[in-house]
């Protein structure tokens, strides 16, 4: 009889072991499931600037070019485009520049002047290629923001107006004289 005894006992000790076990795993797997990793950097919409969300406005921004120097005062974003010296292409650089614009104007409300200067940089250090200069007021950023994807700013005289687009004697050491500049898909061509 006592050997009846330790087998029921033995057989409702694991009886109850197991549904413990059972119960203890279900409860587990509840609480990871509540202890959900945490996003530690948001992709929420940014629409106004900041100092201290600059950073990532910019990062979002698919760039091809570096970003050298930035700073953001009284509404004015100013940064600069590094370049490498005897390298890369004007239509590169110039699609940054556009979504650069597109992003302070478009999707930022609080950004009313944007400076751009494009820099080459080598070991010697910095020059100043161009400089571009937009400003909220500025009517084509209402009527004409789109058209500015199919422009070329360096070639089309009514684009350097309007970016307010200077070039300087590096650029045109470079590049030549910017009147018998063009650029085609393949290859950058003097036209003289």
């Amino acid at each position: 009889m006592r050997v009846r005894k330790s087998i029921g006992t033995v057989y409702a000790l694991t009886l109850v072991l197991t549904i413990s076990l059972a119960w203890l795993t279900s409860t587990i797997s509840k609480n990871e499931d509540a202890h959900q990793n945490i996003t530690v950097f948001k992709e929420d919409r940014i629409d106004h600037l900041s100092n201290s969300n600059i950073v990532d406005v910019l990062l979002r921004i698919p760039l091809q070019e570096t970003v050298g120097h930035v700073e953001w005062n009284n509404s004015r974003l100013t940064l600069e485009l590094v370049v490498a010296a005897n390298s890369g292409r004007p239509e590169t650089w110039f699609n940054d520049v556009k979504k650069l614009i597109n992003v302070s104007f478009a999707e930022l409300n609080n950004v009313n002047r944007l400076l751009i200067r494009i820099v080459e940089k080598d070991t010697y250090g910095k020059r100043l290629l161009t400089a571009v200069d937009v400003r909220v007021t500025d009517e084509w950023l209402r009527d004409d923001l789109k058209s500015l994807d199919y422009a070329n700013p360096v070639y089309d005289q009514t684009w350097r107006k309007r970016l307010r687009l200077s070039f300087t004697n590096t650029w045109e050491n470079r590049f030549g004289p910017i009147q018998g500049y063009s650029v085609q898909t393949s290859h950058i061509q003097l036209n003289r």
